[in-house]
C-alpha cells in the first residue's frame, strides 16, 4: 500500500433534476462510521448545472473507497426524507447500489483505488 500515491477518483453523477440546488458527495474509506454521521473523509458540494456533474477527488492513497451522493434540490443542507425515512431527493451510491430495505454496507459499494479511476452514479429518484 502506497500512502503517498496520487490517485484520483473521478465521479460522474447523472440523472439530476436539471439546474436545481446542489449535489453533495461524501467519500468514505472504512467500514466503521460509513454513513453513520453523514460525513466521510471528504465532503463536497457542487452546484447542479444541467442534468449531470463530474467531480474528482484528488491525491488519494491506495485503498478502498465508497461514495454516497444526493441532490439537495431545495438547498436546505440536508437530504430530505419521507415519514418512513426514505429520501425524497435523488440519491445514489458507488457501484450504483440500489438499496431495498436499508442503506448499503461499505463492502457492497466500495471501489478499489490503486490508480486513477472513473465511476458513474445514476441517481435514484423519489
Amino acid at each position: 500500500m502506497n500512502l503517498f500515491a496520487q490517485n484520483n477518483l473521478s465521479v460522474e453523477v447523472t440523472g439530476l433534476v436539471p439546474d436545481k440546488g446542489n449535489v453533495i458527495l461524501g467519500l468514505y474509506n472504512k467500514k466503521i462510521g460509513f454513513l453513520e454521521n453523514g460525513f466521510g473523509i471528504a465532503n463536497v458540494k457542487v452546484k447542479a448545472t444541467g442534468d449531470r456533474i463530474v467531480y474528482t477527488f484528488k491525491y488519494l492513497p491506495d485503498g478502498e473507497y465508497a461514495v454516497a451522493v444526493y441532490q439537495d434540490e431545495n438547498s436546505n443542507g440536508k437530504c430530505d426524507r419521507n415519514m418512513i425515512g426514505y429520501p425524497t431527493e435523488g440519491f445514489g451510491f458507488s457501484k450504483n447500489f440500489r438499496p431495498k430495505f436499508s442503506v448499503p454496507k461499505f463492502d457492497e459499494v466500495k471501489i478499489a483505488v490503486w490508480q486513477s479511476v472513473k465511476t458513474n452514479i445514476v441517481l435514484i429518484q423519489k
